[in-house]
């Protein structure tokens, strides 16, 4: 039980060389989420998009592949922001800040991807508010979680630090935090044989 807090406590804030090994781990896992989160938010050249909770960088590369917009991300891990500036050097502007607490204008972003992150939204939505305000009007989110059904047979998602959720819920965060419902499409999927990924697309 103690090994499966100290995992959800490294995958709610990595840190150290246990950090960097779960961050190259969790850029594995997550190929095939983030190759459907960047096709589902269809970036423009010249957009302003946010990777919020970034990471190592991985999905900012796979983005700036993509087109020729301008990258930014943000983490409140200094573990993974070293990651991503080693990955990224200048082709991203990289912030090591909290989604709730980015310093950044409200609607300064034409898109934001939000990979694994709603986890750790509190019952306040703070996080779902903050990534709403910083949304341009028209402009997109796109969200990743595993489902609810899935997590629930994952030891350490049994710890109390991750938020779970089922697509209702997923749903209803996000309309909470002021997305019209009628902008809002969940996008239900496997991810492998036995994981369940839900991808939400909302438009603000």
């Amino acid at each position: 039980m103690e090994l499966a807090r100290r995992f959800a406590r490294q995958l709610a804030h990595p840190q150290g060389v246990m950090g960097q090994a779960l961050g190259g781990l969790m850029d594995l896992a997550n190929r095939r989420p983030m190759r459907v989160a960047l096709d589902l938010l269809d970036i423009r050249p010249g957009e302003w998009v946010l990777d919020a909770g970034c990471g190592t960088g991985a999905a900012l590369a796979a983005l700036l592949r993509k087109a020729d917009c301008q990258a930014v991300g943000i983490d409140a891990s200094p573990t993974m922001i070293a990651a991503a500036r080693r990955r990224l050097g200048r082709r991203a502007r990289l912030f090591l800040r909290r989604v709730e607490q980015s310093g950044f204008a409200d609607g300064g972003f034409d898109a934001i991807l939000a990979l694994n992150i709603l986890y750790f939204c509190g019952r306040d939505g703070g996080m779902a508010k903050a990534l709403y305000a910083l949304l341009r009007p028209g402009g997109r989110l796109v969200a990743y979680v595993t489902d609810r059904r899935t997590m629930e047979n994952w030891s350490f998602a049994r710890q109390g630090l991750h938020r779970l959720y089922d697509e209702a819920e997923l749903v209803s965060t996000l309309i909470d935090a002021g997305f019209a419902p009628d902008h809002i499409v969940v996008h239900s999927a496997p991810v492998t044989r036995t994981v369940k990924g839900l991808w939400i697309l909302a438009s603000r």
